[in-house]
């Protein structure tokens, strides 16, 4: 063993691609009944699908009719199955899959305690002086922990592979200073010198910290992130979301050693919890002097969102010493702008989605938002044509987060969050119409960056509204909150709800595309269901990534009649270019039901994961390809179900066309490079 420490070890290993590993597939067969069976049902029925590919609007309902008459003479409306020109597809089966949630701490530990015993083993034979973690097998060779992936501080990792040539550049490491590394033919144009967080200030050497515990006492909350050096406000928005809720920040490290800058996280990634070790190297930025990653509002002393962002930049780096030509992805795949949900659903292993608030009206918006603010996180965008007309100064470069909803002597109001780094801007809405009862009953204050608005204020000059329900998370609500809705697991450290995850490592398309049949216990029970595609960034080479392809998902109930369900659509999710689609909605009872997947036409992806979770347990969830027409018809009683989110939600008027995915509001990124070729002098925001 000890020979083998002092050997360099050059491998560099892929990070996990695959999708999540499984049991084989299985999915029981539908009964189907003769027609006649059910005849009566649809009589008076006007419409019929006949050999052409249904096309649905946003509210989920079709958006032309034939006319013809089915088996029996009656009538006939159908979805599913459909007849298009087939593509060459790689085809493979569904199958049941698992996330490696249970699995992690215990394997995370085991390789903290090889780390540390590496760690120490070489600082006593005085080839660490330092006495910290450098995850880098040529610095600290890993014989002891050999499943933890390097992640070198060198150029090579920081930068996306060229199209016409893989970057292959070493650094040269001095044995007199193992704190910093400079590669050979350094480009001044670029990032290209490494340096600890926990050094960035010299008061700060010995002091740093992960969280600062003593603060949550009196805040509640972790403090705000600010952006670095990369266009990934989204990533930046998510962390600003996540440090609200200490619980959930917490939970993002599964152990770690300070003394001896090792980190272990959990990241969810194209259907999988990866453990990620990491140092707490980080590039400095092109002035030299500031990490090009984004902080916290109090580093160096607090390191935990800089950590977490280059967590994020090795699950999206690949690089392979043998292969070089299989290298993709890279720190700099994290900028480039991105969606939010993204991020939110990495972090946090919730479901994301995005609503807009003119698709509702405030009174109801206000509901959503307190009912579901305990298990629920909301990011918000500024609507900066409205703001521009009435003169009202929100600042729309910066993160917002809605952080709570309360009442008060009958009138309604949100509290945002603002991590803009010139303080909050609430744009004078809170100065006549908030009350000093709000501000006094709860422990956020105005110069932390949070305000208050009236539900109408709120509902009028922010557009966008970006919602995770934390799926994969136990209860981490804060003082003040309403009471939980679900009961949970009783140790509080089991997730709220109940998972089923399906994979296919095959070419999915319209001729192929999936359905799941559930069937939900005697019992009110909510059910989220997600269609996650492979992330684009990890396999990112040159400067474009591939786009991601729009899914629209919609749930039919049964309606007790074997392949009969009925034509009022349960709920649908957003038709926009986004990774992850997401449906959501509620039952009073036992019942059966229809979740079918759909793209436009000639549109494939690679591989796909669909995410199943169920309030209570016993839920069933079955995938099978879409083979055969099932059978619409009107209902002839109350629904069991209905909606359970307002992503999906769309007002029809506002659409140019409702045949065609609706394109995708600005993110962030995009506004601040927007502000900044305005105005010359880079957003306001900063």
């Amino acid at each position: 063993m000890d020979d083998d420490l002092n050997k360099p070890n050059p491998r560099r290993v892929q990070p996990p691609q695959r999708l999540p590993g499984s049991q084989a597939p299985s999915s029981p067969s539908e009964a189907r009944s003769p027609w006649q069976q059910w005849a009566g049902l649809l009589q008076g029925m006007d419409v019929t699908f006949e050999g052409k590919k249904q096309q649905f609007g946003p509210d989920g309902e079709p958006l032309e009719h034939t006319f013809g008459t089915g088996a029996a003479g009656a009538l006939e409306h159908t979805f599913g199955t459909h007849k298009q020109k087939k593509p060459e597809l790689q085809m493979q089966g569904w199958f049941r899959a698992e996330s490696g949630r249970m699995d992690l701490e215990p394997l995370a530990r085991r390789s903290l305690q090889a780390i540390c015993d590496t760690v120490e083993d070489m600082k006593q034979r005085g080839r660490c002086l330092t006495g910290k973690f450098t995850n880098d097998p040529e610095i600290l060779p890993d014989v002891r922990f050999f499943g933890v992936l390097p992640f070198a501080p060198e150029k090579s990792q920081l930068l996306v592979p060229d199209a016409r040539e893989i970057i292959q550049e070493e650094p040269i490491f001095g044995e007199e200073d193992e704190d910093e590394y400079e590669p050979v033919e350094a480009q001044p144009d670029k990032t290209d010198r490494w340096k600890r967080l926990s050094e960035f200030e010299p008061l700060a050497s010995g002091t740093a910290m992960l969280f600062d515990e003593s603060r949550v006492n009196a805040t509640a909350h972790f403090g705000r992130v600010y952006p670095g050096h990369l266009d990934n406000m989204y990533l930046v928005e998510a962390l600003n979301a996540i440090s609200l809720r200490p619980a959930l920040a917490r939970s993002l490290f599964l152990c770690y050693d300070t003394k001896r800058a090792v980190y272990i996280l959990r990241i969810f990634k194209n259907g999988i919890w990866l453990k990620v070790e990491v140092d707490d190297y980080a590039p400095l930025a092109p002035n030299g002097f500031e990490p090009l990653c984004c902080r916290s509002e109090h580093f160096p002393y607090i390191l935990w969102p800089s950590l977490v962002e280059k967590a994020y930049a090795k699950v999206h780096t690949l690089r392979d010493g043998q292969n070089p030509d299989d290298n993709s992805g890279g720190w700099m795949a994290i900028g480039g702008g991105g969606q939010v949900e993204d991020a939110l659903a990495d972090l946090t292993g919730g479901v994301s989605g995005r609503f807009y608030t003119q698709d509702v009206s405030p009174d109801r918006l206000f509901l959503y938002l307190y009912n579901l603010q305990r298990d629920t996180l909301f990011l918000c965008h500024v609507n900066e044509s409205k703001c521009a007309r009435k003169g009202i100064p929100l600042n729309p470069c910066a993160a917002h987060v809605i952080n709570r909803a309360a009442t008060h002597d009958g009138r309604c109001y949100v509290q945002v969050f603002s991590a803009d780094p010139k303080g909050p801007r609430d744009g004078g809405l809170s100065e006549l119409t908030v009350p000093s009862e709000l501000l006094r009953d709860y422990p956020e204050k105005s110069y932390e960056g949070f305000f208050w608005l009236a539900i109408e204020d709120f509902h009028a000059y922010f557009s966008t509204i970006i919602e995770c329900r934390l799926t994969s998370s136990p209860d981490v609500g804060i003082v003040g909150m309403p009471p939980p809705r679900l009961a949970g697991e009783p140790t509080g450290r089991e997730p709220l709800y109940f998972e089923t995850v399906f994979a296919n490592p095959g070419q999915i398309a319209g001729i192929n595309s999936p359905e799941i049949s559930v069937q939900t216990p005697s019992a009110p029970c909510e059910i989220i269901i997600s269609a996650q595609q492979t992330d684009s960034r990890i396999t990112q080479v040159g400067d474009h990534r591939k786009p991601y392809v729009p899914l629209l998902i919609k749930v039919y109930e049964n309606l007790g009649a074997g392949n009969v369900y009925s034509a009022h659509v349960v709920c649908r999710s957003n038709w926009i270019p986004t990774r992850d689609a997401m449906v959501a909605f509620q039952t009073a009872g036992g019942g059966s039901f229809k979740v079918v997947l759909e793209m436009p036409e000639g549109a494939m992806c690679d591989r796909l994961i669909l995410r199943c979770y169920s309030s209570l347990p016993y839920t069933e969830f079955f995938v099978n390809p879409s083979m055969a027409k099932h059978l619409l018809a009107l209902p002839q009683g109350p629904p069991i179900a209905s909606r359970f989110t307002l992503v999906g939600t769309v007002d029809p008027g506002r659409i140019a066309r409702t045949d065609i995915p609706e394109p995708m509001s600005d993110n962030l990124d995009d506004v601040r490079r927007r502000h900044a070729s305005s105005s010359g002098a880079g957003c306001v925001a900063m």
